[in-house]
């Protein structure tokens, strides 16, 4: 397959393609994550998401690296990575519509029990199979100094195509899972086609049409791409899903809270913007650092914070120091891996995030609790390690 190189700094077509395949995996998991509970209830597992949850992080750790690495092998030898894409968003479009086919038709028969939760799985790793070969052609997309700004298109669509949950949910499961599960394969379908028709294999004048192997890849930054892929996964989860409900709940009495974090996940979706900007004008190192310590300093400031005005106050600075961190670890995986390399580094990444989320359902997701406070510092130490991860990159010694 012929690749062809584009003077362009930003190949925005091709990141546009890019987009709608973030967007359709962010609504097909929208989806997911709303009906699993419902449909395992109904099958006579209720209670099990939790642990069908932690297993599908718990695989995606190591799925998500291999296929990654995969897609580097299928572009030195085939020049691209789209078979590998279309292949997983393919399987992933048909066991999509298959789950809602076994909770109809097979519901009615004990022998099928067990098919739901390993269709559920499935699904889930057939996900893993294509995100990080996917999400890798950003690097192919932008030159270096760029990726943050290319990046925040993928940023943008995705956080709009998941904020409406807190408010969409009834409404889509009025819909019934046949119907719901439908559009979602569709839509993984067409994300496909548009990646497809927009040329995948293009690059930018700075990527090698055909990448060698002379570059070594280093494991300590490979370990150093995974912690801070864990650390950046808890620092979020405890942000968005504790403390800024709980701070809302509490501080901004008689409000909506779900309708607060619908504007709140638009804002981060909309902030992505000029954070590449800042991001690409500033250096993307250097400003993901700023963002993580920011956001570790304005945590620890919000759960101890009272009235509303210095409430939303910080919650807006939480906005904008966050921004710059969503928009900078990708690029930052990709930086640390040879160009050849590149969908390696970024499945150590979402890997590195997966095995946090899987370790912080099985210690939080159960009968332990966690206070605000609690969730606070942790969430505070956990961006800080980040940000050391990445400033301990930037060491020459460490790189040698």
């Amino acid at each position: 397959m012929n690749l062809l190189q584009s003077q362009s700094a930003i190949l925005w077509g091709q990141v546009g393609g890019l987009a709608a395949v973030q967007a359709a995996i962010t609504l097909t998991w929208m989806i997911y994550r709303i009906y699993v509970p419902q449909l395992l209830a109904a099958f006579g597992f209720p209670g099990l998401e939790l642990v069908v949850s932690i297993l599908e992080d718990a695989l995606a750790v190591a799925i998500e690296p291999v296929m990654g690495g995969l897609s580097d092998k299928q572009r030195q030898w085939m020049g691209s990575r789209f078979p590998l894409i279309s292949l997983g968003m393919i399987l992933s479009s048909a066991l999509f519509i298959a789950i809602p086919a076994v909770f109809i038709f097979g519901k009615p028969y004990q022998v099928f029990r067990w098919l739901l939760p390993v269709m559920l799985v499935a699904w889930a790793l057939a996900m893993a199979v294509f995100r990080a070969p996917a999400i890798s052609l950003i690097g192919q997309y932008a030159v270096k100094t760029k990726l943050p700004q290319a990046m925040s298109v993928l940023i943008l669509t995705g956080g709009l195509a998941g904020a409406a949950r807190p408010i969409a949910s009834n409404f889509i499961l009025s819909l019934g899972p046949a119907i719901t599960f439908t559009i979602g394969s569709l839509v993984l379908l067409g994300a496909v086609a548009v990646l497809r028709s927009q040329k995948p294999d293009m690059a930018v004048a700075e990527t090698p049409i055909n990448p060698t192997t002379n570059q070594p890849l280093s494991i300590p930054l490979l370990g150093l791409i995974a912690v801070t892929g864990m650390s950046v996964a808890c620092g979020t989860r405890l942000m968005l899903g504790e403390i800024f409900p709980k701070v809302l709940e509490t501080q901004l009495v008689g409000t909506d809270v779900k309708l607060l974090m619908v504007g709140i996940a638009i804002a981060l979706a909309f902030a992505s913007l000029p954070a590449g900007i800042v991001a690409t004008r500033a250096g993307n190192q250097r400003v993901t650092i700023a963002g993580l310590v920011v956001a570790a300093f304005l945590l620890l400031a919000l759960v101890f914070a009272q009235g509303a005005g210095t409430v939303c106050f910080l919650i807006i600075a939480l906005i904008s120091s966050y921004s710059l961190v969503a928009n900078g670890t990708i690029p930052f995986a990709l930086s640390l891996v040879p160009p050849h390399r590149g969908g390696l580094g970024v499945g150590v990444y979402f890997g590195g995030f997966s095995l946090a989320m899987s370790l912080y359902g099985l210690i939080f997701g159960g009968v332990l609790g966690i206070s605000l406070v609690q969730a606070a510092i942790i969430g505070a130490i956990a961006f800080l390690l980040a940000g050391a991860c990445i400033a301990t990159s930037t060491l020459k010694d460490f790189r040698v």
